[in-house]
């Protein structure tokens, strides 16, 4: 049976270079980016080619392409990590990048969540300048640690209700190979890599 396990983490917290630092070291592990997944969908289904732009979209828009998108990285019947995020953020609204029962649906086997304190993800988003124009580039520490605290929150209620482990690998400033070792451990406790 296909194991699938959910990478997520706070914009910020390094969980997209954590990621690409272990596939290059391990050729063979299947990554699926689920944003890029949904902007193919939508762009295919309605045109629209703005990632930024995807969360705008009616509920149904929304949850449609993701049980497509979903329904896409089962039918290739390989191990997968979904690199997603747990909540996106437009101004004072948070819209879910998944849902608990999306995720029972495909059998979630683990979640992985990246974290990092506020002031450094603070810091990451205002030292990246490929990030400059994000949506969420002017969010204060306060906001960073909101977001972080309902991450967390849906992390732990998804853990209970699913009954699957969930792993926090902390990525500080200057420890990015650690983080990437503990990633790579985890990893080989469900996959053959």
């Amino acid at each position: 049976m296909t194991k699938l396990i959910l990478f997520v983490g706070t914009p910020g917290a390094g969980k997209s270079t954590i990621l690409e630092g272990l596939k290059a070291q391990k050729k063979n592990l299947e990554v699926v980016n689920l944003g890029d997944e949904l902007l193919q969908i939508a762009k295919r289904n309605t045109g629209l080619d703005d990632r930024e732009k995807l969360g705008m979209r009616s509920e149904e828009e929304i949850k449609r392409d993701r049980e497509e998108a979903f329904a896409n990285i089962i039918n290739r019947k390989k191990d997968t990590i979904i690199d997603t995020h747990l909540t996106i953020k437009f101004g004072r609204r948070y819209i879910p990048g998944v849902t608990i029962a999306e995720l029972a649906n495909i059998r979630i086997k683990a979640i992985i969540y990246v974290d990092a304190t506020a002031k450094e993800i603070w810091k990451r988003r205002h030292n990246d300048a490929s990030k400059a124009n994000r949506r969420n580039i002017d969010d204060t520490e306060a906001e960073i640690e909101e977001q972080r605290n309902i991450n967390l929150a849906i992390l732990s209620s998804c853990a209970i209700y699913l009954s699957i482990p969930i792993y926090i690998i902390y990525n500080r400033d200057g420890k990015q190979s650690e983080a990437m070792t503990e990633l790579d451990k985890i990893v080989k406790e469900h996959f053959n890599v």
